[in-house]
This record gives C-alpha cells, structure tokens and sequence, in this order.
C-alpha cells in the first residue's frame, strides 16, 4: 500500500492532541504512521500531515 495522507480541512487545522489521536487510531488498526510537517513553497505557513501506510513483509 502507498502511502495515504490526512491533512486538516482548509477551515481548520489538527492541533497536537488531535493529530496524536488520530495516530493512535491508525496503529491500532495495524497501520504504521508518520507525523510530518510541510511548508508550502513561498509561504510561512507550516501544516502538518497525518502519513499511513501499511507494513507488507512477506
């Protein structure tokens, strides 16, 4: 599985706690999870990202 991306909704953002909740959740259901911050080109804005993916090990 490639990996899928979360972003908070454009009204809003995922502060901390909700962006840790989130990963919890994930592991849980057997996904491994990244926490990355992205700046925009051009732009100070950072946001920060919620990445998944699955561990295929055969």
């Amino acid at each position: 599985m490639d990996k899928q991306r979360i972003y908070a909704q454009k009204s809003s953002t995922l502060n901390e706690t909700d962006r840790l909740d989130l990963a919890r959740l994930l592991i849980k259901a057997g996904y491994a999870v990244r926490i990355k911050k992205e700046k925009a080109e051009g732009r100070t804005v950072v946001n920060y990202i919620v990445e998944y993916w699955t561990d295929d090990v055969t």
